[in-house]
């Protein structure tokens, strides 16, 4: 047997001033919930591994022993970020800064990001851009307090996919649960936060002036639905940061690791089980696992929805 296996994760629950229950009652649990980081190796939120062997150990600390056997032919920075968003009021409007900038400034990645839309309140939409790209006109709308007549709003429904590109304002939206796909980033510049308070009754701190170095007013955002289909494989975003799969299973379907990359796994519908050599895992709902490179085949067996996010 090989020494690395699927490894699941205790996942870290972090409370916000937006945040909402539906999430957490999905998870058994009495409290509010903003995000989940679910799949880290962030100095901010660095998950134990919650299975086998290595049970108890943190992923960055399996990263420095296994470099090669967990990422393949990837950098280490190159890992992947897999929380969930639950939002009962809407995310600060918000901006986050490209690699080179993250870099110099911040000594962390920049961040480009997805989101799955599991649960939709009736209506619910979130910031992707602006609708105008004309900066004075924007410093003006913020002189004004009228930042959110300029702002672009997309209606999302459960089943949506949207990107975020690094130097997009954008903001997740109230009455929203969503699955966030992102670079191993903790980078975020406030733009507008609606005077809201923080628990001591302090508006929170605005990032204006990093806003304005990394801000793109011409990034737009745009949708797309995948309503369940039977047996469908859909590549929904492939790019440099990431490439996300849509996997609709009926009966089974199989994964075959090529050992030259990770592949983080998360179930957006049904219970199901994974069967990796001779162990069957328990596949729950919203549950992620992480298939390192030097893994071999993996299969799904039931009905359900998997994304699959890696680096290609």
């Amino acid at each position: 047997m090989k020494n690395m296996y699927p490894f699941k994760f205790e996942p870290i629950y972090v409370e916000t001033v937006w945040g909402d229950t539906k999430f957490a009652k999905i998870r058994g649990r009495n409290e509010i919930i903003g995000s989940s980081w679910e799949i880290s190796a962030h100095p901010h939120a660095d998950n134990c591994i919650a299975n086998g062997k290595y049970k108890g150990q943190t992923l960055s600390t399996l990263l420095d022993l296994y470099p090669k056997q967990i990422l393949g032919k990837k950098k280490r920075n190159q890992m992947l970020r897999i929380s969930f968003l639950d939002a009962r009021d809407s995310l600060s409007i918000q901006v986050h800064p490209n690699d080179d900038y993250a870099h110099k400034y911040e000594n962390d990645e920049g961040k480009v990001e997805a989101w799955y839309i599991l649960k939709a309140d009736p209506k619910s939409n979130l910031i992707a851009g602006t609708t105008t790209d004309d900066i004075q006109v924007i410093k003006q709308a913020i002189k004004d307090e009228k930042i959110e007549d300029y702002v672009d709003r997309i209606e999302m429904n459960e089943g949506d996919f949207i990107c975020i590109e690094s130097g997009q304002l954008h903001a997740f939206g109230s009455g929203l649960l969503g699955l966030e796909i992102s670079q191993n980033s903790d980078v975020t510049y406030r733009f507008y936060d609606f005077h809201r308070k923080d628990a001591s009754g302090n508006e929170r701190e605005l990032h204006l002036d990093k806003c304005f170095d990394v801000v793109d007013f011409s990034k737009k955002g745009q949708k797309f639905a995948y309503p369940f289909k039977m047996q469908q494989e859909t590549t929904v975003y492939q790019r440099k940061e990431f490439t996300i799969k849509l996997i609709d299973i009926n009966d089974k379907y199989t994964l075959y690791p090529n050992g030259d990359t990770f592949y983080c796994l998360t179930n957006v519908l049904n219970d199901c089980h994974i069967i990796y050599e001779d162990q069957i895992i328990d596949f729950g709902f919203t549950e992620n696992i992480l298939i390192p490179a030097d893994c071999s085949k993996i299969t799904f067996e039931g009905k359900t929805r998997i994304i699959i996010s890696y680096v290609d």
